[in-house]
């Protein structure tokens, strides 16, 4: 294969079939997390579906960089023709996709469940409140894999259960902010979902990018 372009497409090729397979062996864990979710999926009401199994996919899928690092893996990949950024774009992309394959269960999960519960509703009207899970993931993503990247999977523990108690500390002072004062509550209530999920997108997309540049710089700045 002459063209440079073809040899990024094989290599990009081999680091997603490396993670898949690294995923794979981890078949009971999976298997668990779908049974956990077909069964939540069926047994309760709201959207809680739609974020825990995309959560935890993209945990799982984050988790293949440590697999990576375990008896200097880094070193290995780096004598084949990968380079930091090669590496770093397959990382958002297989992350990436994994999520949203278990977000598009979810969703499937989400749908059925409301149709066996006799619940009456729209599709149109349901699908901005199940979009609005796919630029969250984005967000979680451009979060963990960074700090993935950066300080290993010990050390992002503490640093992302650290920035969770920030996120839940926000959240419960914007909550009280909202419900104690009236105009913000009415101004929020007037925004419909289809502007906030774009809104969102936006946001996670740009995110992203953000999150993706500064991967590669960790990534170009490590010594193998």
């Amino acid at each position: 294969i002459d063209s440079y372009d073809d040899r990024g497409i094989l290599i990009m090729a081999g680091l997603l079939e490396k993670d898949v397979r690294l995923i794979m062996q981890r078949k009971q864990m999976l298997l668990l997390f779908v049974v956990i979710a077909v069964v939540l999926g069926f047994s309760q009401d709201g959207t809680f579906i739609l974020g825990y199994l995309s959560f935890c996919a993209a945990i799982v899928m984050v988790s293949t960089i440590s697999y990576d690092e375990l008896d200097h893996g880094y070193e290995f990949l780096m004598t084949l023709p990968i380079t930091a950024k090669i590496y770093v774009k397959e990382k958002y992309l297989f992350c990436i996709g994994g999520a949203v394959i278990a977000w598009l269960f979810a969703a499937i999960l989400y749908f059925v469940s409301k149709m066996i519960h006799g619940e009456t509703f729209s599709f149109l009207d349901e699908l901005p409140v199940a979009f609005i899970f796919l630029p969250i993931i984005l967000l979680m993503l451009s979060i963990l894999i960074p700090f993935h990247l950066k300080y290993g999977m010990e050390k992002s523990r503490i640093i992302l259960a650290l920035l969770a108690g920030i996120i839940v500390a926000a959240v419960y002072f914007m909550k009280n902010l909202i419900d104690g004062n009236p105009k913000i509550s009415t101004a929020i209530n007037s925004v419909n979902d289809e502007v906030v999920t774009i809104i969102l997108f936006a946001l996670g997309i740009f995110v992203t990018l953000i999150s993706y540049f500064i991967s590669s710089r960790i990534m170009e700045k490590k010594e193998f």
